[in-house]
């Protein structure tokens, strides 16, 4: 039973760390500034830009399918 208890722990660590990964710095963060930028055209961005915005928007979408898999196995266990 703690074994379930610390994974669930983790995960809820992972998930927030995650999900802050993604949406630093605080303030307007790279992730949303480069949604902005490629939705206007994407003008002017660089390799360097792409790299950032995939691993900024990885460390979001990552935090958001745990989050969906937490609350999936939640829902099942208290079907059960």
């Amino acid at each position: 039973m703690k074994n379930k208890q610390m994974k669930g722990k983790n995960r809820v660590v992972l998930m927030l760390l995650l999900a802050f990964l993604g949406v630093s710095p605080i303030g307007e963060s790279h992730l949303f500034g480069k949604i902005k930028w490629i939705a206007g055209g994407a003008v002017g961005m660089k390799p360097m830009d792409w790299f950032d915005f995939i691993m900024h928007g990885s460390a979001a979408l990552i935090s958001v399918l745990i989050l969906f898999w937490m609350a999936y196995s939640f829902i099942l266990k208290s079907r059960s």
